[in-house]
């Protein structure tokens, strides 16, 4: 499940299991389906989002550090993180 969050104060915008992610290199384009409410909302805050992807060990936290955000021509969110950090749960 992909989960992606305000980095401040936690605010739900994207909670989905339909997503892909593509490593390239040292960064993960991160491509999710979403409604016209969530992409205005992502795309609003793209500066400030924490986007994890909560498997059954572990989470992993993604960033963009340069807020790479945008809407796809087929309607999805696409984001391109530079970070990725692995947590154990």
């Amino acid at each position: 499940m992909l989960m992606i969050r305000h980095a401040i104060g936690s605010r739900l915008f994207l909670q989905t299991e339909d997503y892909t992610i593509t490593p390239e290199g040292e960064r993960w384009l991160i491509t999710a389906g979403a409604k016209q409410e969530e992409l205005d909302n992502l795309l609003a805050f793209k500066e400030e989002l924490n986007l994890f992807v909560v498997g059954e060990n572990e989470k992993t936290w993604y960033y963009s550090s340069d807020a790479e955000v945008e809407k796809t021509d087929t309607g999805n969110i696409q984001i391109i993180a530079d970070h990725k950090t692995i947590y154990p749960v």
